[in-house]
């Protein structure tokens, strides 16, 4: 009869994802994205931590972002055709902050690749303002992420990014509130070089270690673009 309620305990506890507050060290997650003007693509990535991320008291899908996590991630889109590898770096006992990562593209007779760094601080408690180099030079931009507390268990997310291009500009704003630890929604406005895009974007964790999300952007270029994906931790 223990060993029974036992087992009920710690499916409750899985199926709940509020009943603990466990690190996670790995995630992996996998996306789908219907394009109105294009062909869908299917995207996945991961990311391990060196260190065990502690979930208490944070929006758990911001959790390694407030812990200031160091970690290595890959990604791939388009039947591996578009491939990132990258890492972060959050030097301790300091506000310092690094970045690499290297994109290849790879469409029929077109490809490339490119190395970035990016440079950035850690002055306040869930603040993170950056800047990135390329090997092809470096024009002026500027990122900024704040994840705060609002008080009675809701957070607020705030992004925001800017890049001097040659030709014209990237601008992008957007928000996420948090109702709870586990379930956020969210906006962004983009001029994405001349491409205005609004996008309407919602994250649920329905335990710690799985969540879903879901994303619809409005582009002029690109018409009506909707993303689904999930993820699991480890």
């Amino acid at each position: 009869m223990k060993m029974k309620s036992l087992a009920v305990a710690t499916v409750l506890a899985a199926s709940s994802g509020l009943a603990v507050a466990a690190p996670y060290q790995a995630e992996v997650g996998a996306s789908y994205t219907d394009v109105e003007h294009g062909d869908g693509a299917f995207g996945m990535y991961g990311e391990f931590h060196f260190n065990p991320v502690q979930t208490r008291n944070h929006p758990l899908a911001e959790a390694a972002f407030l812990e200031r996590s160091t970690n290595v991630y890959a990604a791939a889109a388009d039947d591996f055709d578009a491939l990132t590898v990258g890492g972060e770096l959050y030097i301790p006992d300091t506000m310092f902050y690094v970045g690499a990562r290297i994109s290849r593209w790879d469409y029929g007779n077109d490809d490339d690749t490119t190395v970035y760094a990016t440079l950035g601080l850690t002055p306040i408690d869930g603040l993170l303002v950056t800047t990135e180099f390329s090997d092809d030079g470096y024009d002026a931009n500027i990122a900024a992420k704040y994840v705060t507390s609002l008080g009675g268990g809701n957070f607020i997310n705030l992004e925001g990014q800017y890049y001097d291009g040659d030709y014209d500009d990237y601008v992008s704003v957007g928000a996420d509130f948090y109702f709870d630890r586990t379930w956020s929604v969210g906006a962004a406005a983009t001029d994405n070089f001349g491409d205005d895009q609004f996008t309407l974007r919602t994250e649920k964790f329905f335990t710690e270690y799985v969540s879903g999300r879901l994303a619809y952007t409005d582009s002029d270029f690109a018409g009506d673009t909707f993303t689904i994906g999930a993820a699991v931790r480890f």
